[in-house]
């Protein structure tokens, strides 16, 4: 323990540091230094710079000097740190450990990663979602009477262009590491309740409500144009995957072994970090990525791009130039299956069938 000379008036500095173990101290910052170091690992450069300042983000919040205020000299603040500590340092190991098995190739655990860094979870998806919700301003005098309808009082009022990114997610299927799902277009509100009378006004509003929640929980925000150019490269090949990181240390392996030694139940499949396993992440992460643009040939209206990737393309089967198929191909359909071959039982029933219909066949 650290002890201080404490005069009649508590110090700023005793309220900071007090009960503060040399123990926790050092285990706080040896955690701090491996989730850095294991954020050098990771083969996404954004994905460094991001994780970089979260994780120094994260830490600075709880740090004593941030967390205590001039205002606040009774500790009180400071006694909540203190219970929370056991908890937080708990999930700096779990993400110590998601980031060793993003660093392995885990498919799961770097589609994660890629998804925080890329606003498709976590914190950055709601700093890109603020944009979004800012209520359009009316324009003319049947917007300000429709807003002065005690049906549309206190209820959110989405905008224009997340009605666009709404109606047209709506129609995509998204792929892995999102909660994301179609959203609803507009909420279904009937006319009447279960008693044939008119829907009332405070249950009118709950369900636009709770449609606006859902919309804003399942909708993919938009990329700004500079990143969503940058991922396109990447996941087309136009800038090539500068390789894994080199580990430093004398020992220049994963942490997979330390893993399994560590969890002996554990349950897990590595992959090798090749060019073509990013591309195919890039790929699915880049198809949940939407670029918003105004549209200039409707007024007032956007434009949403989504990412195309290569296996969203159908593939043809190659044929001669005759129009022929290729001989490989021989003895499968278009959708590249064996045709079934029919039965000569239910052939010579089709026979007799045709000879004498009168008969029935069973």
């Amino acid at each position: 323990m650290r002890l201080w000379r404490l005069g009649r008036s508590k110090s700023l500095a005793h309220h900071r540091y007090a009960a503060i173990d040399d123990i926790d101290r050092q285990r706080i910052l040896h955690l701090f230094r491996a989730l850095l170091r294991q954020c050098t690992y990771l083969p996404d450069p954004a994905a460094r710079k991001y994780l970089h300042s979260y994780i120094v983000s994260r830490f600075r919040n709880y740090h004593p000097k941030n967390a205590v205020s001039e205002t606040k000299r009774d500790g009180k603040h400071m006694q909540l740190i203190q219970k929370r500590r056991p908890v937080l340092i708990k999930t700096a190991q779990k993400g110590l450990l998601y980031l060793r098995r993003a660093n392995d190739g885990h498919p799961l655990h770097l589609g994660k990663i890629l998804s925080m860094t890329y606003g498709r979870v976590g914190k950055r998806r709601h700093l890109l979602l603020k944009s979004l919700k800012i209520p359009d301003i009316p324009i003319d005098d049947v917007a300000v009477k429709r807003l002065s309808d005690p049906r549309e009082q206190g209820v959110p009022h989405p905008s224009q262009q997340l009605m666009a990114l709404i109606w047209s997610q709506s129609h995509r299927k998204l792929s892995l590491f999102s909660k994301s799902s179609h959203p609803t277009r507009a909420p279904d509100i009937p006319e009447k309740n279960s008693w044939g009378r008119p829907m009332p006004v405070r249950r009118v509003r709950n369900m636009k409500r709770r449609w606006y929640a859902e919309a804003l929980d399942r909708i993919m925000p938009p990329l700004p144009e500079e990143d969503w150019n940058e991922l396109r490269k990447l996941a087309s090949g136009e800038i090539p995957w500068e390789g894994p990181v080199p580990r430093r240390g004398p020992n220049n392996t994963t942490g997979f072994k330390h893993d399994l030694m560590r969890y002996p139940g554990l349950v897990s499949s590595p992959h090798n970090l090749t060019p073509r396993y990013m591309k195919r992440l890039w790929s699915k992460i880049f198809a949940q990525c939407p670029l918003m643009r105004p549209n200039a040939s409707r007024r007032g209206g956007w434009e949403v791009l989504w990412g195309e990737t290569r296996d969203a393309k159908r593939l043809a089967l190659p044929s001669k130039g005759n129009g022929s198929m290729s001989p490989i191909f021989e003895g499968v359909d278009e959708q590249g299956k064996i045709p079934r071959k029919r039965k000569e039982g239910l052939e010579w029933s089709n026979q007799v069938a045709a000879q004498w219909p009168d008969l029935a066949i069973t």
